[in-house]
């Protein structure tokens, strides 16, 4: 009995991984049917679906790639009016174009603001007297939230300083060639210079300018109208009569102003007004 019992559940088990068999050779065959039988014009539509999904899906990072970071903004901002101050600057001064250099230091923390959505309001606070240095800003934002900070600039700028190329002794009258121009950073410049000869040709020192140092008008003024040492004609008169004498100009002076002058032939000095150059007036 026992061995007939095994005999039959041989043929059993055997039957058993046929039908299992023949079942997993439906399924694929199904799955075969299935993936035939599904159209063209469904797959195209599938295609375009998921198409449109990836590229819905990709705008957020687009919009994140152009999105410029609030410090990129504030930097920008500040530059161009640095630039703008610049070039404001040149035209009054008669610089040469020139490229400036540009540092800048933002505070701690300033990437964490919001951007403004609007232009930055960009106020310059320092005291020097050219857009040269070092300089601060004022940044104010007042939309989508209100900040103001500080922002440092340190800028060079390259432009023609004038730099006397002799000493020049007190009450000379300058000419081209007392004066070079020579390439300076104004950085460190905070006093007025001459940028081009047309500034100080023609003037007169009102002291002792040193070779190599910087001319400043502070250092100039206009020439006298007569000179100490010029040849004067001394013109004396009253009601009556006039007559003239030579002269010598003991001192300088401008257009009607009093100078002390030395009549050549009686060796006598007295007081005479400047009438035009050469030419001075006394009364009897």
């Amino acid at each position: 009995m026992g061995g007939n019992s095994q005999a039959e559940a041989i043929p059993q088990k055997e039957e058993l991984v046929v039908k299992r068999y023949k079942n997993k050779e439906k399924k694929e065959q199904m799955v075969k049917l299935t993936r035939i039988s599904i159209p063209y014009p469904v797959i195209a539509v599938l295609f375009y679906l998921a198409s449109f999904t990836s590229v819905s899906a990709a705008d957020p990072n687009e919009q994140k790639a152009t999105h410029v970071p609030v410090n990129n903004q504030i930097t920008n901002q500040v530059s161009d009016e640095i630039k703008t101050q610049i070039q404001q600057a040149a035209k009054v001064h008669q610089w040469p174009a020139a490229e400036p250099g540009i540092s800048l230091r933002l505070p701690s923390g300033s990437h964490r603001l919001t951007e403004c959505r609007s232009a930055l309001d960009v106020q310059r606070i320092d005291r020097r007297r050219y857009p040269a240095g070092r300089l601060r800003f004022e940044v104010n934002c007042t939309a989508p939230a209100v900040w103001h900070l500080t922002v440092q600039a340190d800028v060079s700028l390259i432009v023609p300083v004038a730099i006397a190329a002799r000493t020049v002794t007190k009450d000379e009258v300058l000419t081209a060639g007392d004066i070079t121009l020579k390439p300076t950073d104004i950085a460190r410049i905070n006093r007025e210079f001459f940028s081009s000869p047309q500034g100080y040709v023609g003037l007169r020192a009102l002291r002792q300018i040193r070779r190599g140092q910087q001319l400043s008008p502070s250092h100039l003024s206009p020439a006298y109208m007569v000179s100490e040492g010029d040849k004067v004609i001394i013109q004396a008169s009253n009601e009556h009569f006039s007559a003239n004498m030579s002269g010598m100009a003991l001192e300088g002076g401008y257009a009607e102003q009093q100078i002390r002058v030395k009549n050549t032939s009686s060796g006598q000095v007295i007081k005479a007004k400047i009438a035009k150059p050469g030419l001075v007036t006394t009364l009897f």
